[in-house]
């Protein structure tokens, strides 16, 4: 990933930033200036008039309208939506117009601004350059035992016939194996949906229960479905680790940042 040090400071993935003619992505971070709790989540944490200014900041920042973007409402589910120019700015300004229940968004309509937000759970974003399609996912230990980031890529082979080894995936900054201890529940549902479950967790000194390792629990779903492990880059950055640059929900934050693409 590069980084960029800007008045809202934020990274790119290497891989998509080859197609940087074609598409806008960024991840961003808590900070903006002399603000670390820079939230683009309408969730109580700030007060939502600040959160639309963080946004309209935000659009501001890459020469976009607010009405490009589109946000949902995430619940920790495998849901896909198709977003077209009748959903452009919906969730911008009120959670009441946001996608509802929803955990993925996939287009290839341009000028709309698709996102995951985050606080620990991974962020995925997708781009066919053969079909000009692109998709963002939100994967905590619920989605991605449901394994969101396959219906993501059935969807582009069902929808748009895209070839999965063509797709360009970045898996963005989450909680990593550092810090994520979980309970028998996580377990036990993750070794009845992932294949080699046992290697998803690992016992380390600082915890009573194993943790788990999300990144990689997506990374070899993507590579089952046929996607080129050349294709797939890694942040391999823990948002508690670096709490100072992201929010965390195990570090106690209520703030989200948010992993975002676009169609020029």
């Amino acid at each position: 990933m590069i980084f960029f040090d800007t008045p809202i400071s934020y990274f790119k993935f290497e891989n998509l930033s080859k197609f940087s003619d074609r598409i806008v992505h960024f991840i961003t971070t808590r900070n903006h200036l002399n603000d670390n709790n820079f939230s683009i989540g309408l969730n109580d944490f700030i007060p939502n008039n600040k959160v639309i200014d963080n946004r309209k900041a935000l659009a501001n920042q890459f020469n976009l309208e607010l009405n490009n973007f589109v946000f949902a409402n995430q619940i920790h589910s495998d849901k896909i939506a198709l977003i077209t120019d009748i959903h452009k700015g919906l969730g911008t300004i009120n959670r009441e117009t946001a996608i509802a229940d929803t955990d993925a968004m996939i287009t290839h309509y341009p000028n709309i601004c698709i996102m995951s937000q985050s606080a620990d759970c991974v962020p995925i974003l997708f781009y066919d350059p053969v079909k000009n399609v692109i998709a963002a996912a939100h994967a905590g230990w619920k989605g991605t035992i449901a394994r969101i980031a396959e219906n993501v890529v059935k969807y582009f082979v069902e929808k748009y016939n895209s070839n999965p080894s063509d797709l360009v995936v970045g898996i963005g900054p989450c909680i990593g194996t550092c810090c994520y201890e979980v309970g028998e529940e996580v377990i036990e549902q993750a070794k009845s949906s992932l294949k080699n479950a046992d290697g998803l967790f690992t016992v380390i000194p600082k915890f009573k229960n194993p943790v788990f390792d999300l990144v990689k629990a997506n990374y070899n779903i993507l590579i089952e479905l046929g996607l080129n492990p050349k294709n797939i880059e890694t942040a391999n950055i823990c948002t508690k680790c670096n709490n100072e640059m992201f929010f965390s929900a195990r570090a106690g934050d209520r703030g989200r940042f948010g992993a975002f693409i676009l169609l020029r």
